[in-house]
């Protein structure tokens, strides 16, 4: 449902849309929602936001279902959201700066970059950040192009990443002993949580690891073209007279870096590379290049 249609809907003031957005979107997503969700985000009472809670589920009778076990409503079988577009793009724009602050009690890191993406589950979503924010280690069913057939991963997650098409989690995998990446839409179910994370964020080498890199424009173009690749990606001129873009990055995240910048393979023609990674980064990133 658009925005426009929600405010034709009489029955519903527009504050009270802003909170059923947050309600749905944390139902979705974190699979647990209390009135205290309302009162960090929006400063209500904790009688009012239980008030707007009630007034959601009247809207929405057989989206909620209260469960005593967790002391908080979850999102029940036939949950679709009504009020939001019900994307893991707009929860985390809503409640980034409240997870970075953790006072909703939700404990999430996570590293977007912009472009398209494919819609992972939710289900699965919810049960990582519950691996994440509580550093557990999972059994997971997980499929790659090496290995196609589905097969038992025993992971350590400790971070979501977007890289412009995919979701991933980056955990500690204990088939390969290091940290890795995993694609969520190839991960078939989370089978068994198997007690606490061995290995957590900061073992990560590569996560803590930040590296600077420079692009400039492709010096096969001519000065004319390179001005031109130079505006596009906000270059400034150095005291030479060369165009150059500094990059500060995880080294954990460089590869997603490259394919967005296009400088994940060399290209033929000038006018299809344009940009490229300046030599002397190039030595200093040659550690951290995939092989």
């Amino acid at each position: 449902m658009s925005e426009d249609e929600l405010l034709q809907a009489p029955a519903v003031k527009y504050n009270n849309l802003q909170s059923y957005r947050l309600i749905e979107l944390v139902a979705q997503w974190e699979g647990r929602l209390t009135a205290n969700h309302l009162s960090d985000v929006f400063g209500d009472s904790r009688s009012t936001a239980t008030q707007l809670i009630q007034s959601y589920i009247e809207q929405c009778p057989d989206s909620l279902i209260y469960n005593p076990a967790i002391k908080g409503y979850e999102p029940t079988e036939e949950f679709i959201p009504s009020f939001c577009s019900g994307t893991l793009d707009e929860y985390m724009q809503l409640m980034r700066p409240y997870l970075s602050q953790n006072t909703t009690g939700t404990q999430l890191n996570t590293y977007q970059l912009t472009g398209l993406q494919r819609a992972p589950d939710p289900k699965l979503v919810r049960q990582l950040l519950r691996a994440i924010s509580q550093k557990q280690r999972i059994d997971i069913g997980y499929a790659s192009i090496n290995t196609p057939d589905y097969e038992d991963r025993i992971i350590s997650p400790h971070s979501l990443i977007n890289d412009g098409a995919r979701w991933h989690t980056r955990a500690w995998c204990e088939k390969n002993q290091e940290f890795r990446d995993f694609v969520l839409s190839r991960i078939n179910a989370i089978h068994n949580i198997e007690g606490q994370a061995t290995k957590e964020q900061g073992d990560d080498r590569l996560w803590r690891t930040q590296v600077q890199f420079n692009i400039e424009p492709d010096p096969r173009l001519s000065p004319e073209r390179q001005r031109i690749v130079a505006l596009d990606y906000d270059m400034n001129t150095t005291l030479d007279g060369r165009y150059k873009r500094t990059y500060r990055v995880r080294a954990a995240l460089l590869i997603y870096w490259l394919q967005h910048l296009r400088l994940d393979r060399y290209r033929e023609k000038a006018e299809g590379q344009q940009i490229i990674i300046s030599p002397e980064s190039q030595i200093t990133l040659a550690p951290y290049m995939p092989k």
